[in-house]
This record gives C-alpha cells, structure tokens and sequence, in this order.
C-alpha cells in the first residue's frame, strides 16, 4: 500500500496544482472520486492492463464512462495516467488528492479504529486532544473493529498510534518471546 501511494503522489500533486490553479479543487475531487471507484469495478478491471486493450481504447471507454462530464484536462489526466500504465491507482490518488484538500483548508483526518463505537464525550475528547496536538481542525472518522479487544488505534496521515489492548498483547508477547 506505501509503494503505490509513493508512485501516486506526484499524479495527485500535480492534480491538485492544477485544479488549485483554476479553482477547480470540488470538480476535480468528484472526478478522482469517480474515477477510483470505476477502476476497482470488475468489468473495467479486466481492461486495465489487458495486452489486447490499447491505450485508446481504454480511454475511449473510461471517457464514455464521465461522458460530457469530462473536461478536456480531465480526459488528458486520465490519458497520462493509462500511458504510465498508472491507472489501476486512481484511488491511492485521489486518497492523496483528498489529503492535499483537507490541508489546504486547514483539516487533517484522523482515522479512529476502537474496538467499540465512541460516543459524543470520547469523540469530542479526542478531538480537542487531536486539535491541540496538530494545531488543526480534525475530521475524526471512527471504525469499529471488535478484533482489537479494548482501546484504539488513531491514523493521522502516515502516522499510527495503537493504544489498543490487542496491540499491547502483541507488544509483551514479542518481550516475552
């Protein structure tokens, strides 16, 4: 997952200058948006990649799949990343491009796996404490995963913090070990 973010960065960066450069962030977003969850679908899975599919062909139908909708520097994105042979990580860029929205408004995400769901005082107590630790506003986004027994594991950005139990066990497991 780390590799194909790092190979998407640069196509999400160079996304998000241009659609900063012509204040097109929120159609864009849509179009990276739309264009990630296209190319996990099965039937254009088999495409991608394909050696008996050329490059334009693959356009061809990923365009008809946007239809008017398709800028033309949409539909040359689009190209560049099927001549890279890029395609398939439309959804690590648009993840990417999302990141680089969220900071550009002074958001970060923070992701929250508890083993339970949290309610309004934890949220908003992880909240403040998230705040004051970045210093911005946080969209905390929780998960439930019962697998993790008690606590929580927080994601912001590239960085984990695993307070949970099943984390701890591990942790005196490999001391014991």
């Amino acid at each position: 997952m780390q590799e194909k973010l790092t190979i998407a960065r640069p196509y999400a960066a160079a996304a998000f200058a241009y659609a900063v450069e012509h204040g097109e962030v929120e159609a864009w977003s849509g179009l990276l948006q739309t264009l990630a969850t296209a190319v996990v679908d099965p039937l254009l899975a088999t495409y991608i990649g394909h050696p008996k599919v050329s490059n334009a062909d693959l356009l061809g139908v990923v365009a008809d799949l946007f239809g008017a909708a398709l800028t033309p520097a949409g539909r040359n994105f689009i190209a560049a990343l099927i001549d890279a042979e890029r395609l398939e990580l439309a959804p690590e860029v648009a993840q990417l491009f999302e990141r680089s929205r969220a900071q550009a408004a002074g958001q970060i995400k923070v992701e929250v796996t508890s083993a339970f769901p949290l309610n309004d005082a934890e949220r908003a107590k992880l909240d403040a404490a998230m705040r004051g630790r970045l210093g911005k506003d946080c969209k905390i986004e929780a998960v439930v995963d019962p697998a993790l027994i008690g606590g929580a594991v927080v994601k912001v950005g590239d960085s984990v913090i695993d307070l949970s139990l099943r984390g701890r066990l591990t942790a005196l497991a490999q001391q014991v070990g």
